[in-house]
């Protein structure tokens, strides 16, 4: 009698553990850090919440219901009738949840043009490269959508279809989105990279993956190190009549929070300061009277387009009337 129990224990561990690494997963939501209109803002907030929900609902099937735990006919009818509708009703939520982002982002990237139309905007072939993936991958999505369809009463094949249906969807929305993020930072440019931001197995095995899905990735290219400048302080104590070399790492005309700035462009422990000149928001760190020092922390940081500048009592002073002052 023991025995049985310690059998059952031990296959139902078992069968609990497979089920469990065998569950496929969804990439990961990432949405770019833009402002919107009010309206987009909240059909952005729909969209997310239909996909959360439909999120739950895809966990839910992949630990009660999983396709890979299907042996027979019978199992698989069975999975059917009770799985399925909830299958049907996940994806179809997250269909709509991604086309509605898909759609916010498109409409913005296509304002942009409107608006730049005479003004020939350079530069911008990653984001129009980014845009056509983008595209590709939603009629990907739709044919796999048209598949999973297809196959009445069998719950395994529709489950695999829809998860890469609903897979590219993700991946087409991050593509518009990055896209976007490109026109809204012109007439600067980034060099955006990304990585890490969906899982590596995206699709079953027996499945030819799509080109690129696995190189895919949310953060920029950025090499920071935290070793601080070789000197005896990090920053000087402000003084309005002394001009002070700084650090620029980034500059936009829309601000930047700082939870923004710590994940794609400097993570390291120096406050960012941010001084708005013209229109622009200008974020800089330290602050030293020699440009030698200013110029240390530059290389330490590693950060792409990154320069040194002048500033006294909050405005800049061009580096070479800056060296001649210190020399008068």
């Amino acid at each position: 009698m023991k025995y049985n129990i310690a059998l059952k224990l031990t296959i139902a561990f078992l069968a609990f553990y497979v089920l469990n690494i065998s569950a496929q997963e969804i990439p990961k939501v990432l949405d770019p850090d833009l402002d919107f209109e009010k309206s987009e803002t909240k059909k952005l907030e729909k969209a997310n919440e239909l996909i959360n929900s439909s999120i739950a609902t895809w966990n839910r099937l992949a630990n009660e219901y999983n396709p890979k735990n299907i042996t027979s006919y019978k199992i698989d009818s069975l999975y059917y009738a009770e799985a399925y509708p909830l299958l049907k009703k996940a994806s179809s939520d997250f269909e709509e949840g991604n086309m509605m982002k898909f759609e916010v982002f498109r409409k913005n990237c296509a304002a942009f043009w409107s608006k730049h139309r005479y003004d020939s905007p350079s530069g911008l072939e990653s984001a129009k490269s980014l845009q056509k993936e983008a595209s590709n991958y939603i009629e990907k999505a739709q044919l796999n959508r048209q598949a999973a369809s297809s196959y009445s009463k069998e719950y395994a094949k529709a489950f695999d279809k829809f998860h890469e249906a609903i897979s590219l969807e993700i991946i087409a929305v991050k593509k518009e989105g990055r896209a976007l993020q490109l026109y809204r930072d012109w007439p600067v440019h980034y060099n955006y990279v990304y990585d890490d931001d969906i899982v590596k197995n995206l699709f079953p095995k027996e499945t030819k993956p799509v080109e690129t899905v696995a190189v895919l990735v949310t953060k920029p290219d950025v090499k920071v190190e935290n070793k601080e400048p070789e000197s005896e302080h990090l920053s000087e104590p402000y003084d309005s009549t002394v001009i002070y070399y700084q650090v620029q790492i980034v500059a936009h005309t829309a601000h930047l929070n700082s939870s923004y700035i710590k994940m794609n462009i400097y993570e390291g422990p120096m406050p960012v300061d941010v001084l708005k000149e013209e229109g622009w928001y200008k974020y800089v760190i330290g602050r030293y009277k020699t440009f030698e020092e200013a110029n240390l922390l530059l290389k330490k940081v590693s950060i792409p387009k990154a320069f040194v500048v002048a500033y006294k009592n909050h405005k800049r002073v061009p580096i070479k009337e800056a060296a001649e002052s210190i020399h008068k």
